[in-house]
């Protein structure tokens, strides 16, 4: 079987930072699983009436304008498709973000895999609030033609399977659940994480928070939990990887910021594991969240996680599994009342550690949500080959 990888500049599966590394693992899972990809890099067209909207909601009308949202970059990409189907054979075309196929007319199926719909998302984060209204109607254009001419809605999580119901009454024969992996290369084995689950001194903690966005990621909320933790005598530490305090926010010297550890190179890659390894919780309050992969990556490494009970995040988080789930309403100090329980009681705390690494390696691995994905492609090409409708084509061939 081969498809057409659709990406762009910031779908780019040869850059393993692009959108966090998705289009990376998820060519190399297709890949590993058997299918053939041929990779169709599009390209932004400069459009110079984007520009002015641009500059005249942000400048004047002070709305967020988000220009991958436009109609005309849209129709593009499908144009660009389409010239290129002509030249390559391929069974089926597949996109990690459903905008890129949006207007396209292709006579084979087409697959998206993403981890939110424009309905999910518009008011859920900042980015996608308080837009300019042609943002909002070319989002919400895109995705219905999206759903409307894909074969299959491939989505991380069930919340953003039903975002896309609720919002676009997306057709149920099509919707698909699929997780992904962690954005590293490799977790390490069991064996290992025993190992070093059994060597962590639980008579002090180690919290560590992975994010790009402060206040999104609930950072303020892992600096009280961590605060709360030494106020009651536990000597504890809170380590911050991928972002910045706010310029007013003085931290205490019992918090480390890292700004950026690149796990593409060895270097970052040996570095972001040392300090998971040492770690013993990852804390994760997000004000708001589409999947959460900073989850999976510690539970690689034996970290339970806490995190809020919002977004797509339920879908990973299993109390009393891999972690716990908090109240959206919840401050530091709940999140450091758990963290002494399970200190309290060692096999307890090693148990879910461990079991924590069990259940992603499980649930989370790239080669088997990879194989998943590529079935569901192999499902619907082999319903168009057989000239029967796929929904048809899911009940006879999944009884």
């Amino acid at each position: 079987m081969r498809i057409a990888f659709v990406a762009n500049g910031y779908l780019d599966p040869e850059k393993p930072n692009s959108w966090s590394g998705l289009p990376h693992f998820m060519r190399g899972s297709l890949e590993g699983a058997g299918v053939e990809v041929e990779t169709f890099m599009l390209r932004e067209p400069l459009a110079i009436g984007t520009l002015f909207r641009y500059a005249y909601w942000k400048l004047i009308r002070r709305k967020r304008f988000i220009r991958a949202c436009e109609e005309i970059l849209h129709r593009s990409y499908a144009r660009q498709i389409e010239r290129s189907l002509r030249s390559v054979q391929v069974d089926a075309v597949f996109c990690p973000s459903s905008w890129p196929v949006a207007y396209c007319n292709a006579d084979v199926p087409m697959i998206f895999w993403t981890d939110a719909c424009f309905g999910g998302m518009l008011n859920f984060y900042k980015s996608f609030s308080d837009l300019a209204p042609p943002s909002v109607a070319h989002g919400h254009a895109a995705e219905r033609a999206a759903l409307r001419r894909c074969a299959r809605a491939i989505y991380s999580s069930a919340w953003a399977a039903a975002t896309a119901r609720e919002s676009y009454f997306a057709d149920e024969s099509k919707v698909r659940i699929v997780p992904f992996g962690g954005n590293v290369e490799g977790s390490p084995p069991l064996s290992e994480v025993r190992a070093f689950v059994a060597q962590r001194d639980l008579r002090q903690c180690n919290l560590l928070l992975i994010g790009v966005d402060w206040e999104r990621k609930g950072a303020e909320i892992a600096v009280e939990a961590v605060k709360a933790l030494n106020e009651r005598g536990h000597t504890s530490r809170l380590t911050i990887i991928g972002c910045t305090a706010p310029q007013s926010q003085v931290l205490p010297p019992y918090v480390e910021v890292i700004p950026f550890v690149d796990k593409a190179t060895p270097e970052g890659s040996r570095r972001f594991n040392e300090i998971c390894s040492r770690s013993h919780f990852l804390v994760m309050p997000s004000r708001a969240e589409a999947f959460g992969l900073a989850i999976i990556e510690g539970n690689y490494f034996g970290l339970p996680c806490l995190a809020t009970d919002i977004g797509g995040i339920p879908s990973i988080v299993v109390n009393g599994v891999n972690g716990r789930l908090f109240d959206l309403k919840a401050r530091g100090s709940s999140y450091a009342d758990y963290i002494l329980e399970l200190l309290r009681d060692p096999p307890r705390y090693q148990s879910l550690a461990v079991g924590a690494a069990q259940y992603a390696d499980k649930q989370f691995s790239w080669k088997t949500s990879g194989a998943r994905v590529a079935a569901i492609i192999n499902e619907v090409v082999v319903a168009q080959a057989s000239g029967l409708p796929l929904s048809e084509y899911e009940i006879s061939a999944c009884p």
